[in-house]
């Protein structure tokens, strides 16, 4: 049988078209076929380099070299980070990289609050170094150099431990001074209606220590557990008759029966008077002293009741014209007049003054802490006199002051 040829003219030219088309169809899959198998045989060689690598960390504890062998050797790594002439002391594999040390043993000096010693090491970091040794360290501890540093060649880590404590504290609130006007009062003169009193204020700190040493004290909270009570002083506006103004002036200042606190089955009613009164001497010294029930008795046998003792240096100053001194807290000063550092006995207090050191040689007696002075700082008081004489002969005297209820 004879065989046809498609090619040949006897066929029609759409047939051999169509043939043309077929063959270059199968000829384009050939060649895709052929492209996506040399990209499987890469990959599979980049796969099979990857998985065969391995790298190294040499150092010699000057300088750290990275070595990357596909695959490798540990003399290969040597000679191409130019460490070949260097023994090999130390090596630690983890994964597929080893650490390698060279020359030397390595040594890092180790600081606490404990004790401070020196520790050999391979290749690693301060943190890898503290964990292989069993040192723990805290979240908040200091650690110098970082953990994360690599370790040279006596390389000196110290490490301070991190603690916080809290501390509660109180703090005085000042109370303020109040001045009230009384048109039914003559002019000039004064009376206390409320003494004053510190309020008091709980302040939460929160105190950093650094090896167990305080090293940062920080307010975190502050809340108010005594509020404070304002002195309120009446003052007098009412203008004196002229038949009134024509007679001689009367003392203005209030007395100790302000002052006093009497004792309820005392003999006393507790009114040592110092109005009027301008002469230290002028109270009998000596006093008798309870301290189980907390209350003194004068030498005239007025009884106070108190709650604490201050031991202080008293001065003196005194009045330095006829119509007196304006005291800090709004009044006129008069015997009886105290000028206190606020901070260590509050404006407003009532308080009765002695010699100190066991002579009882004077009193000053009864009176208010109500004004202040520049020079007037912590244990520290200046009680007032009506002159000069009287204050320059009172000079400077150790003093107890009894903080009266």
């Amino acid at each position: 049988m004879k065989k046809r040829n498609l090619f040949s003219p006897e066929h029609p030219p759409q047939t051999r078209e169509a043939l043309q088309d077929i063959g270059k169809r199968y000829s384009n899959i050939l060649t895709a076929l052929i492209l996506l198998l040399l990209c499987v045989i890469l990959c599979l060689i980049v796969l099979a380099v990857k998985l065969s690598s391995h790298t190294y960390i040499l150092t010699d504890g000057n300088r750290y070299e990275t070595v990357h062998l596909y695959p490798g050797t540990i003399a290969k790594a040597q000679k191409i980070s130019n460490f070949q002439n260097l023994k090999v002391i130390a090596q630690r594999r983890e994964g597929n990289t080893t650490y390698i040390t060279l020359d030397q043993e390595l040594s890092a000096q180790i600081k606490t609050k404990d004790q401070t010693m020196t520790v050999p090491f391979t290749a690693c970091t301060v943190g890898e170094l503290l964990e292989q040794i069993g040192i723990a360290v805290g979240k908040d501890d200091i650690v110098v150099p970082e953990l994360d540093k690599w370790l040279v060649e006596n390389t000196e880590i110290s490490i301070t431990e991190v603690s916080y404590r809290s501390e509660v504290e109180t703090a005085a609130i000042p109370f303020q001074v109040e001045t009230r006007q009384n048109s039914d009062m003559e002019d000039g003169t004064q009376r206390i209606l409320q003494y004053g009193k510190n309020g008091e204020n709980e302040v939460t700190y929160r105190i950093t220590l650094h090896d167990g040493a305080p090293f940062e004290k920080e307010k975190v909270l502050e809340k108010e557990v005594l509020a404070p009570v304002n002195c309120i002083i009446e003052q007098g506006t009412k203008k004196r008759s002229a038949a009134e103004s024509s007679a001689p002036a009367q003392p203005s200042r209030y007395t100790t029966t302000d002052i006093g606190s009497t004792v309820a089955n005392g003999s006393s009613d507790g009114q040592l008077s110092t109005a009027g009164r301008s002469q230290v001497w002028s109270v009998p010294a000596g006093i008798q002293d309870d301290t189980a029930s907390k209350t003194i008795t004068a030498a005239d046998g007025s009884t106070f009741r108190y709650s604490s003792v201050i031991d202080v240096t008293a001065t003196a100053y005194h009045r330095i014209e006829d119509g007196g001194l304006i005291t800090a807290s709004g009044t006129t000063t008069q015997y009886g007049t105290i000028a206190v550092d606020p901070r260590v006995i509050p404006l407003g207090s009532r308080v009765y003054v002695v010699s100190n050191g066991g002579d009882q040689s004077w009193s000053y007696g009864p009176g208010i802490a109500e004004d202040t002075g520049g020079l007037i700082k912590e244990n520290r008081i200046d009680l007032f006199f009506m002159t000069g004489e009287e204050a320059d002969q009172f000079g400077v005297r150790p003093a107890k002051v009894y903080i009266l209820n």
